[in-house]
């Protein structure tokens, strides 16, 4: 049983008997070419960094440290430029059936998020599309996977349900669209938004507590197999126009070639889709640097490469700011 969890902890706090799982592990070395691992150790309330220092590595079941693991360790908590991070001093590896507990988790109910997405399917009015997509809901191989798996591997929306969470975030930001853009097809903008990742089903695969891609994730990729499935599925459905509309949008919403995109948005149902594909996967991303340095008093967070800058955490006590007089 859990004693602390990741948002428990605190610096010169020493750990004794902790479980955690292990998210990721490199080795390396110091500067004067000693050994040390470092990992990325998780459960449902986020992430930490830690380390393993060459004194301490004959107490470690080398065994243990593979991702996917659960270990016990013991280890003091530290602080390093302002950001909390574990300093292993011992390591071993346990069985254990309650994953959840280490795993990061949606704030929502994965029932009430598959009930949302039904309901935005069932508002299409192109009868032939709703169908098409309720298909897929419903498919004995795809269904169960499109409540459970995750949007990525580690970046965004990258926990159980997290693709789930991230297609009806899309589809509740792309909706307030049609008071401004009576021009754009809706049923085409829904449909492009649950089909735009579907691929995702095929390319990632949970693995204990770990994310990781598949052998058809790393040789074909989301963008091409979602592209594929609506290749397969769709002429019992759709009609050559529509498949052509929803094959672009597929194909376009990484936004830009050099995202991997074959083609960039040229109708206008695309580039909704593209953009707010990227405001639910940045600001996810912003929200996740947020709640990981939740109890840090540095300004900024550490330099993130994906967003290429350091998140301003802002006033961390506004209690303490003086009152207007």
């Amino acid at each position: 049983m859990k004693t602390y969890y990741v948002k428990d902890l605190e610096k010169g706090l020493v750990l004794n008997n902790e479980s955690f799982a292990v998210k990721l592990v490199e080795s390396a070395q110091t500067k004067d070419g000693k050994p040390f691992f470092k990992l990325i150790l998780a459960d449902k309330t986020g992430e930490i960094k830690a380390q393993i220092w060459a004194d301490n590595i004959p107490n470690i079941e080398k065994s243990a440290l593979i991702a996917g693991n659960v270990i016990l360790i013991n280890a003091m908590v530290e602080d390093y430029r302002g950001v909390l991070q574990l300093n292993i001093l011992k390591a071993s590896k346990i069985d254990e059936t309650l994953l959840s507990e280490y795993m990061e988790a949606s704030d929502f109910e994965l029932d009430d998020l598959l009930e949302q997405l039904k309901k935005h399917v069932t508002s299409i009015k192109d009868m032939n599309i709703q169908k098409f997509l309720e298909s897929i809901i419903a498919d004995e191989n795809m269904g169960p996977k499109l409540k459970t798996y995750p949007a990525a591997e580690y970046v965004h929306h990258a926990f159980q349900g997290g693709l789930l969470e991230h297609t009806v975030e899309m589809l509740d930001l792309a909706m307030p669209l049609k008071k401004y853009y009576k021009e754009a097809n809706f049923d085409y903008i829904i449909a492009g938004i649950v089909l735009h990742d579907l691929g995702k089903l095929f390319e990632l695969e949970p693995v204990g507590v770990t994310i990781q891609r598949t052998r058809e994730g790393y040789l074909v990729g989301h963008l091409v197999k979602s592209y594929e499935i609506l290749l397969e599925r769709g002429p019992k459905y759709l009609n050559q126009e529509q498949i052509l509309n929803l094959k672009h949008i597929i194909l376009s919403h990484h936004g830009y070639l050099e995202f991997g995109s074959p083609v960039v948005p040229a109708t206008i149902e695309a580039i909704i889709v593209s953009y707010v594909d990227q405001l639910s996967s940045k600001a996810r991303i912003f929200q996740k640097i947020i709640r990981k340095n939740s109890e840090s008093d540095s300004e900024f967070a550490e330099f993130d490469r994906t967003i290429g800058a350091k998140v301003y955490l802002g006033d961390r006590n506004p209690s303490d700011t003086l009152e207007l007089i």
